[in-house]
């Protein structure tokens, strides 16, 4: 049996015999320094995507079955990961989101206290990632008012691990896991903007921040 855990468990078994770093891996396979040390500690993201996964495989001289997970396999025929353009989109197929309970630190595995089922044809109209990589977590702050309210549930993609633009991201801040409106102002500075007036902006470099996701879309709690 390969759980999640079980699989970064030998993912960083595999690189320390093989005399890399987790810094030297996340380069080789063209991801930001701390890609893998994040996936392997914290499980961000919650699976290597197909391609990250192949490079990772042959930089290490692995077979690609090392790292693939019983849930992921099973749901794949044995094989490969979900192709999206080969799905055969029905009613009564459905996927999965987590729901992550937000800890105020990284230092143990988030907790799984729900999840969404969504099916095939929804989803389309949520967003274009890969529903592997889409997790969700209760945004407990006001400070995004009135775009997400304080109790909401926010969708990210966790397979986002960089900057990608001007856009909401999940960020892990002085050891606190917020949801900011993330703009680079210069090469190594960062600007994490509410969109409650009440809060001011937050300038910071960029090694003070760690990108956990980009929010694409949220369940509002709002009073009727």
């Amino acid at each position: 049996m390969a759980d999640l855990i079980t699989i970064r468990k030998k993912l960083e078994k595999y690189i320390l015999s093989s005399g890399h770093t987790f810094r030297e891996v996340s380069l080789k396979i063209g991801r930001k320094d701390s890609y893998i040390q994040q996936y392997v500690k914290y499980g961000f993201p919650k699976r290597l995507n197909e391609i990250d996964r192949k490079k990772i495989c042959q930089l290490l001289q692995i077979e690609e079955k090392e790292l693939i997970d019983d849930e992921l396999r099973q749901s794949s025929n044995e094989e490969k990961l979900l192709n999206l353009d080969d799905i055969a989109v029905h009613s009564t197929d459905f996927i999965c989101i987590d729901i992550l309970e937000a800890h105020s630190n990284q230092t143990s595995e988030q907790r799984i206290i729900g999840r969404l089922a969504i099916n095939y044809k929804d989803f389309y109209g949520w967003c274009n990632s890969n529903p592997y990589n889409l997790k969700m977590i209760r945004n407990n702050s006001d400070s995004m008012e009135p775009i997400i309210n304080s109790g909401s549930l926010v969708l990210y993609d966790s397979s986002v691990l960089e900057y990608a633009g001007d856009g909401l991201y999940l960020i892990d801040y002085d050891g606190q896991i917020i949801i900011k409106r993330l703009q680079k102002t210069s090469g190594n500075t960062y600007l994490l903007k509410s969109e409650n007036p009440r809060y001011q902006d937050i300038r910071c470099q960029t090694e003070e921040i760690t990108i956990l996701g980009k929010a694409i879309n949220c369940l509002n709690t709002r009073p009727l």
